[in-house]
């Protein structure tokens, strides 16, 4: 794995994983995004080159950059870091909203993964469910569409 840092990382720390969402994710924000431009060339073609065609393919760009750039800045942004220490999970929500979540490794209980459905076994992505010692709310991480999240099960279950 190429040389991973970020901010916080402690001195005797090193990165063991780095793992993204699976690009899929992307895939019906950017089918939603192509619908939408069609709309512009509906109006041309029923239309014409009128200014109601003006002002429906400026919206429709708009609308559809707004929707694919939101999709393509949270799967940018998130990521699972995983170090010879601790686990920790950058969620982005939106333009304006991250959580990050750490725990230690020896606080970690239990690593489980789900997949379920054909597109997502065939795609190898799922969830990692990882739960850590406390009843209260944060005791479990949940880290939804990450590519190869078995494995990922595994690389934690063996530093635990």
């Amino acid at each position: 794995m190429k040389e991973f840092t970020f901010d916080g990382q402690r001195a005797d720390e090193s990165v063991e994983e780095a793992v993204k969402n699976h690009p899929f994710i992307l895939f019906i924000p950017g089918l939603k995004s192509i619908l939408l431009l069609v709309v512009p060339v509906a109006v041309l073609l029923f239309w014409g080159a009128t200014s109601v065609f003006t002002f429906t393919a400026f919206v429709a760009v708009l609308v559809a950059f707004a929707i694919f750039s939101k999709s393509f800045y949270e799967y940018s942004a998130s990521v699972l870091i995983v170090t010879n220490q601790r686990v920790i999970y950058l969620d982005q929500e939106g333009f304006f909203k991250r959580r990050i979540i750490e725990t230690n490794l020896d606080k970690i209980q239990d690593v489980a993964s789900d997949t379920s459905g054909v597109l997502r076994t065939t795609l190898d992505f799922g969830d990692l469910i990882i739960r850590t010692a406390g009843a209260g709310k944060g005791s479990e991480i949940v880290v939804k569409n990450i590519a190869s999240p078995y494995q990922v099960q595994q690389a934690i279950t063996k530093r635990i």
